[in-house]
């Protein structure tokens, strides 16, 4: 059914809006629920997703907007009004619909899902925001240095940007990864080791593409449970960055491998590698899961699960020839396909999380083998969640050495020369994943 005059479409955003925000969860998980519920037409259905998304990548900036026209700051506003201002600034400064479109469904709808007396606040306030474009507005609101020209022209907390700078040291790699982080990621599909290919893939939709880093990867539109490769357990959606640290660490040549961890592997997408490319070569392999939730979510994809805490791991000391930590983090790295992680995380959290990390990095230490392998994975480039990590772990472990793992990955990549390898979206078009492996020289 078509949506003729726009209403339904954003009243579906609406209330997906205001749901991602009641219950704190994610776009990229909630919106498709809301879609399926809905009889709107394929194109309407992309309406509401760019309204979504965007009002959500750029909230910082429409609030900043909405505030300078407003006596009533965006934050002691209901949520509904909020979520409606931030809809209707998003189609007014961003969107190709006409300004008394975007008010007049604004106004519409707030008569209709909230009540008549804050019509008149809607729509005199889109109506100040509708003055001026996109970048007029910029310059009216005034910066008052680069970063925070950044922070408010892409609409990205200064906290995260402060540490994108101290990886990038250059002001210009940080505005590239804003630029990527408010851009759609396209979808990966990767088929699982002898289970598919990547020409069974392409053959699945004329309009996939090749992976540019993963030979067994496609890039696709559409909804990826209609892949036959999918349904048949052989083959998964997971970003190419995933697959490269999983890879990379699997590739380091040992004299002898046996026995192979996962310890923290929810929700499981790099464990279904590691099992079947432990099966390849004779080893075992086991995932380690917190959640059993999670773990039994896996139980489809990864044979062997044990339910334990990583930080209290029911292992014995020295038993495994490899052991993955892909550690709890910020998921500062995957902010294109979670725009609202950059309003949920918080400075402060760091702490937090670096405190767990080093908790497995050190249960992890204890369980590995002489000559045995520990790779460590986040999905973010923040210092301490990376290279101090590293740093603290090397100097507190002196019977651990680096090893080199650029050359685990395409050349193509052109990446910096160092033990360790962090990705970006900006850069390789990948989450901004990063690897580091240690390898346990002694006892």
């Amino acid at each position: 059914m078509s949506d003729s005059n726009g209403l339904q479409s954003r009243r579906v955003a609406l209330k997906a809006l205001i749901s991602i925000e009641q219950e704190s969860s994610y776009a990229n998980l909630s919106l498709p629920n809301f879609l399926r519920e809905s009889d709107l037409s394929v194109a309407d259905k992309a309406l509401v997703t760019e309204i979504v998304y965007g009002s959500i990548r750029l909230r910082g900036t429409y609030d900043k907007i909405i505030d300078n026209v407003s006596n009533r700051p965006v934050e002691t506003l209901d949520l509904e009004v909020r979520e409606i201002l931030r809809m209707g600034a998003h189609q007014l400064l961003n969107m190709r619909v006409a300004s008394h479109a975007a008010v007049d469904t604004a106004v519409t709808l707030t008569k209709q899902e909230i009540n008549q007396s804050s019509s008149g606040f809607v729509n005199a306030i889109l109506r100040k925001v509708s003055k001026f474009d996109f970048d007029q507005w910029l310059t009216n609101l005034g910066f008052t240095d680069k970063l925070d020209q950044l922070s408010i022209q892409y609409s990205h907390p200064r906290w995260i940007l402060e540490s994108y700078l101290a990886r990038l040291g250059d002001i210009s790699r940080v505005e590239q990864e804003c630029i990527a982080n408010n851009k759609n990621p396209k979808v990966c599909v990767i088929g699982w080791p002898n289970q598919a290919t990547q020409a069974e893939l392409l053959e699945s939709n004329k309009d996939f593409s090749p992976a540019p880093w993963v030979d067994s990867g496609v890039e696709i539109s559409g909804d990826p449970g209609d892949i036959p490769a999918i349904q048949g357990l052989r083959a998964s959606v997971q970003d190419q960055g995933s697959f490269l640290v999983s890879k990379a660490f699997i590739d380091i040549p040992l004299d002898e491998d046996d026995f192979w961890l996962d310890l923290c592997a929810g929700p499981g997408g790099k464990s279904a590698l590691l099992d079947r490319w432990a099966k390849e070569r004779n080893i075992d392999f086991v995932a380690n899961e917190i959640s059993p939730h999670r773990a039994k979510l896996m139980q489809r994809s990864t044979d062997q699960i044990v339910l334990s805490d990583g930080l209290v791991p029911a292992f014995r000391e020295e038993s495994f020839t490899r052991i993955l930590v892909d550690a709890p983090c910020s998921g500062l790295g995957a902010l294109r396909r979670r725009p609202d992680s950059r309003w949920r995380k918080k400075s402060a959290e760091i702490n937090e999380l670096v405190s767990i990390q080093n908790g497995l990095l050190e249960k992890a230490s204890q369980l590995i083998k002489v000559g045995g392998l520990l790779g460590y994975v986040t999905c973010s480039p923040h210092p301490a969640e990376t290279i101090e990590n590293v740093e603290k772990f090397l100097t507190k472990h002196l019977n651990f050495k680096a090893i080199p793992v650029v050359q685990y990955f395409p050349i193509e990549m052109d990446l910096q020369d160092s033990n360790s390898v962090q990705l970006w979206p900006g850069l390789h078009g990948t989450d901004g994943m990063f690897l580091a492996v240690f390898q346990r020289v002694s006892k």
